[in-house]
């Protein structure tokens, strides 16, 4: 799910910044109390591994998000996980189809036909989203 305040932003934004922005706006629809909210990034091992690559992550953000709000992470086939305030999820039915793959096909400019849902695939065609400056 893209959160309507984060699709109408026209610059990234770090994750970091919209862990908070929705507790927040959360909190102050009243929907869930503070203290019944957890908030947590849910992401799968492959981006989970990028935590620790120099320079892709700020390593107090990291911090933040792990101490903060904590990560739920969809374990890959083959990735084993064991960290401070991150909860592992095993696949039900493992796959390969990942975030990181579909960003990869759609900046090759390969389908992404049966990997999301199509309203996903106008919203990126329409945003121009991942595509390389080369391919452009």
């Amino acid at each position: 799910m893209l959160d309507s305040w984060e699709a109408k932003q026209s610059n990234y934004q770090h994750t970091l910044t919209v862990l908070a922005r929705i507790s927040s706006s959360v909190c102050e629809s009243k929907s869930i109390p503070r203290e019944s909210l957890r908030v947590m990034l849910v992401c799968g091992s492959d981006l989970l591994e990028s935590f620790s690559i120099p320079g892709v992550w700020i390593r107090e953000q990291v911090r933040a998000i792990c101490r903060d709000y904590g990560v739920v992470c969809i374990r890959r086939e083959g990735k084993d996980i064991e960290r401070n305030n991150i909860k592992v999820v095993d696949e039900l039915v493992p796959n390969q189809i990942s975030s990181t793959r579909v960003r990869e096909c759609i900046s090759r400019r390969l389908s992404i036909k049966y990997l999301t849902p199509d309203e996903v695939i106008e919203y990126v065609k329409q945003q121009s989203l991942y595509l390389d400056s080369a391919n452009k």
